[in-house]
């Protein structure tokens, strides 16, 4: 079923899905934005940006450390990358497990994290450890009977992207969108910016400005070239 705008769907959801909710309209708004966050991670993989992601990160905003604002996604330069075929016999995978064919900066601080939980949960851009050096994020390959593939990344601290995803539509009772700052840039363009957006990510990945760094930046194959588009 096709919907003329966003908030035609989130009010039909509001009265046929979230009927028993206390706020309806609070309810299907955070579902759509549930929706926005899928959309997005997916998007980002398609974009085989995969290996770059942070999710849920707090960015110092004006570069100021003492001002942070939480973003739903994050795109860091790689440091380095490690890939091993590990047995999951033993589940949970967790940061103790894949140390042991890791080989992690012996400094870092691991957190309490499951890779793969018993009940085969997977946690998608898994922090493992994070430190004023990187910070080390693993991502599950595949499952294939008794052996898994595992990617960890030691990625840079300072993003060169960032995802916001937010769902805001005209209020009840105005004509026009949002009209503060606030609630202005998270107007619901996403599809609008989608493919220029893609175009801007592949030339900063592109750029002389990461070539130039020490460590250099990963890029993906299917990007390369894609700015030129």
């Amino acid at each position: 079923m096709a919907f003329r705008s966003v908030d035609v769907l989130q009010k039909t959801l509001a009265e046929s899905v979230f009927g028993y909710a206390s706020d309806r309209k609070k309810a299907a708004g955070r579902a759509l934005g549930t929706l926005v966050e899928l959309m997005t991670f997916y998007t980002l993989l398609a974009w085989d940006l995969r290996d770059h992601i942070v999710i849920e990160r707090s960015i110092p905003e004006f570069a100021n450390p003492d001002i942070l604002h939480n973003v739903e996604f994050s795109l860091h330069p790689i440091h380095t990358r490690q890939t091993v075929t590990l047995n999951v016999a033993g589940l949970p995978l967790t940061p103790a497990k894949l140390k042991k064919d890791f080989s992690f900066p012996k400094a870092k601080e691991f957190k309490s994290v499951q890779l793969l939980s018993t009940d085969h949960v997977k946690r998608n851009a898994c922090v493992l450890a994070e430190d004023r050096t990187g910070i080390l994020v693993a991502h599950l390959d595949k499952i294939r009977s008794s052996k898994c593939g595992v990617t960890v990344c030691d990625l840079f601290h300072h993003p060169f992207a960032i995802f916001e995803c937010k769902r805001v539509g005209v209020e009840q009772g105005m004509r026009k969108g949002p009209q503060t700052i606030e609630k202005a840039k998270q107007r619901p363009m996403w599809l609008e910016w989608c493919q220029p957006f893609k175009r801007y990510v592949c030339a900063m990945v592109n750029s002389k400005v990461f070539s130039n760094c020490p460590t250099g930046i990963s890029t993906p194959a299917s990007m390369r070239g894609s700015s030129r588009r």
